[in-house]
């Protein structure tokens, strides 16, 4: 080897790039080291709940390092776990900043007795003093739920009112409460069409109830029930010098036969 020049010329420069590979790498190294690319720029996109302090907070546990050396992915997944963030992103920008964008939870509404459900339908922890609608439903429901909030309210709108609760039961039963203070049951099948007939119904039937209804059960094929509180039964009642047991009895109106699921 040592007498064969064309080996001997090809070792010769593959040294030499080698040589200068190490120069350019401890050259960049150096000059990282410098205080010129120590980070002196943090912009924070989409902060709207997140706060300064939280902020200041991953920035100085997460954000070691200048420019160059900074732990990017552990300050990302730092951020997304703040309360409010769904998704971070963190970005360089030469040559002393970095560009934080947060994507926060929307909420939606209130979920069972201790969390938030973001427009997504998923499960997120955070303090609100915000009114939302209340849903419910067994683990693994919340985007179901989540779309037929959305389903029943839709179909609301020609009554001008709106769900407050929306519960599916462990049975898989659809339950609402109104605006209004009016509960709904809707059973487990054919809901939207029992709802859609009971709005149809409703401004040539307990549109014109003085009293009233508390409760309204759509189980039946041809109708269906309406509950009103006893006290005001008896009270319109008695103002009318009628009262009697019988009147008891109107505090359950049903039409149509034959309750389903």
């Amino acid at each position: 080897m040592w007498d064969d020049e064309v080996a001997l010329a090809r070792l010769t420069r593959w040294s030499l790039w080698a040589t200068a590979l190490i120069v350019l790498w401890a050259l960049l190294v150096l000059a990282s080291r410098l205080p010129w690319f120590d980070l002196r720029e943090i912009k924070v996109n989409g902060a709207q709940h997140v706060t300064r302090e939280q902020v200041g907070l991953v920035v100085y546990q997460h954000l070691r390092g200048n420019f160059f050396s900074a732990d990017l992915e552990a300050a990302r997944v730092a951020f997304t776990k703040l309360p409010w963030v769904r998704s971070a992103s963190v970005r360089r920008h030469w040559p002393d900043a970095l560009e934080v964008t947060l994507e926060e939870h929307k909420p939606l509404a209130r979920w069972g007795d201790d969390a938030l459900l973001n427009t997504y339908g998923e499960i997120f922890q955070a303090a609100t003093s915000q009114p939302l609608p209340l849903l419910s439903g067994p683990p693994g429901s919340e985007k179901e739920v989540a779309q037929r909030y959305a389903d029943f309210s839709r179909i609301l709108l020609p009554l001008h009112h709106r769900p407050v609760e929306v519960d599916l039961s462990a049975r898989r039963a659809w339950s609402i409460r109104l605006d209004d203070d009016m509960s709904i049951a809707l059973g487990r099948e054919h809901m939207d069409t029992r709802l859609a007939s009971f709005v149809a119904l409703y401004p040539r039937t307990l549109a014109n109830v003085a009293t009233p209804v508390t409760y309204v059960d759509l189980r039946y094929p041809n109708g269906f029930a309406v509950r009103v509180p006893i006290a005001a039964v008896k009270h319109t009642a008695l103002h009318h010098g009628e009262f009697s047991q019988n009147h008891l009895h109107t505090a359950r109106l049903v039409t149509g036969q034959g309750k389903q699921g």
